[in-house]
């Protein structure tokens, strides 16, 4: 175990060439955004192109690629289809007039097949992000029993039937991927219950980052959140080995482990602890990957950096105002800092 020094850091940050176009610095394919998290598809996605990314395109909902477009002229637009409004039955013994009733109530749910829409996104990608606002495990579908019961039609909760689809389609990716937020907890979800589709057990795929919080990767290895806070460094590298992947846990002194090399990130504070931060994390992570860094790499830069912004902003407005989208101004100051030092 190391502490992350500055001077390492700065031998990280990947070379600007200047006989360059915008593909030489990478493409991110941001999967992400929700009904009710649009902020988090604006905030990974813009993050990444701070952090250097050279083009990044947003996959999402209609109504998620509308909000953030209408944020940023920056991100390309890429929107899928969704799952329509369901009627079903409600009483069968009703009346016709009387016995449907409105089952949906998500109209941005991500259809299954809206995988075929992006089979070219995944090939033409440098790093692929997934998860921040995605909203997977969240239901936004109430469906009465006695509905199911008389109904053939297959539950999918919120975007949960098309990540598994989308899971599935990752698997023999040779990308850089970034999971966050639910795609974490649907994975936890897959790793604890037989699997229903097939005997086929879906693992993160090769060159995985994963970021979880504290009780993210509680669900992930199964046990209490007090055991990972009393020995962070351990459950991070364990995590790191179980699951093949580099492990970022998020917290006061992130641990950046790949099972092998684990560092203690020193930059960050407590500013930090505000809703949409690891989203921004998680586009600088994806930012760094697609210029060509190694996974481990790449989670020991994002996570300096994306420290440092919280220092810096701190330092501007104090601890109690910094918000997820000041860190996006500070990724420039946070770079320009480093390469002073």
């Amino acid at each position: 175990m190391q502490i992350l020094s500055t001077q390492y850091i700065k031998t990280l940050l990947p070379p600007r060439q200047d006989n360059s176009h915008k593909l030489t610095f990478g493409h991110v394919l941001n999967i992400a955004g929700s009904i009710n998290y649009r902020g988090a598809a604006y905030l990974s996605s813009v993050a990444a192109l701070r952090m250097g990314a050279g083009y990044v395109t947003l996959a999402s909902s209609p109504g998620v690629c509308q909000s953030v477009s209408g944020l940023t002229p920056n991100i390309v637009m890429h929107p899928l289809l969704t799952r329509p409004i369901v009627y079903a039955k409600i009483n069968p013994t009703m009346p016709e007039s009387m016995s449907f009733g409105l089952q949906s109530i998500d109209t941005e749910s991500i259809d299954v097949k809206a995988l075929t829409q992006i089979h070219t996104l995944l090939e033409k990608a440098s790093v692929i992000t997934v998860g921040s606002g995605l909203s997977i495990a969240q239901s936004k579908d109430e469906y009465i029993a006695s509905a199911t019961q008389t109904s053939n039609m297959e539950i999918v909760e919120g975007n949960h039937g098309f990540f598994f689809a989308l899971l599935g389609a990752l698997q023999t990716r040779s990308q850089s991927m970034v999971f966050d937020a639910d795609a974490l907890n649907f994975m936890s979800h897959r790793l604890h219950q037989p699997p229903r589709q097939s005997n086929t057990p879906l693992l993160f795929p090769k060159n995985s980052i994963i970021t979880p919080h504290p009780k993210e990767l509680a669900r992930l290895l199964n046990i209490d959140v007090a055991a990972i806070q009393a020995d962070r460094v351990h459950y991070a590298t364990k995590a790191a080995q179980q699951f093949r992947a580099v492990v970022v846990l998020k917290g006061h002194h992130s641990v950046i482990s790949n099972g092998d090399s684990t560092f203690i990130n020193p930059t960050g504070n407590n500013a930090l602890a505000k809703a949409g931060t690891g989203d921004v994390l998680t586009g600088m992570i994806g930012g760094c990957c697609a210029q060509g860094m190694s996974p481990f790499n790449a989670a020991c830069l994002g996570v300096f950096l994306h420290g440092l912004c919280g220092d810096l902003a701190a330092s501007d407005v104090s601890n109690y105002c910094v918000l997820a989208s000041d860190l996006i101004d500070y990724i420039p100051k946070a770079i320009k800092h480093l390469l002073t030092l």
